[in-house]
């Protein structure tokens, strides 16, 4: 048995809204985005010589996305593997260095914001590392 297949605007309009809740990552270019790669995806407007007329979705040469795609999307948005399959503590925070993830996390987080002086501070001190 076949499943029936999703229309198109309820395809854009689950799209739009991974877009909207998607969080924005402050160390990947904007380019290669998940953003934009989904905006990329979904039915850009066609300019139309009158303004009253609607303007129809037409879809990018690639395909839009599949629904299978677009339930797997909405499973990493609302952390829906990582509530079915935690983490252990041990991996979480392994003998050998317990702080190195929670130090990884804040190391994505202060990068963007931090200065010349704080980057030429931060490689001076990985390259002169006393123990």
């Amino acid at each position: 048995m076949a499943k029936p297949s999703v229309s198109p605007r309820s395809l854009q309009t689950r799209i739009s809204h991974i877009l909207k809740h998607w969080p924005t990552d402050a160390v990947r270019p904007a380019n290669v985005s998940v953003q934009n790669y989904l905006q990329s995806r979904i039915g850009h407007k066609t300019p139309n010589a009158s303004p009253d007329a609607q303007s129809t979705p037409v879809s990018k040469p690639g395909g839009e996305l599949s629904e299978a795609s677009v339930n797997a999307l909405t499973s990493l948005l609302n952390d829906r593997f990582a509530r079915r399959y935690p983490l252990s503590s041990k991996i979480r925070h392994p003998a050998s260095d317990p702080d190195y993830y929670d130090n990884l996390i804040r190391e994505f987080e202060e990068a963007p914001s931090r200065d010349w002086f704080g980057r030429l501070k931060k490689r001076l001190g990985g390259i002169l590392r006393f123990s």
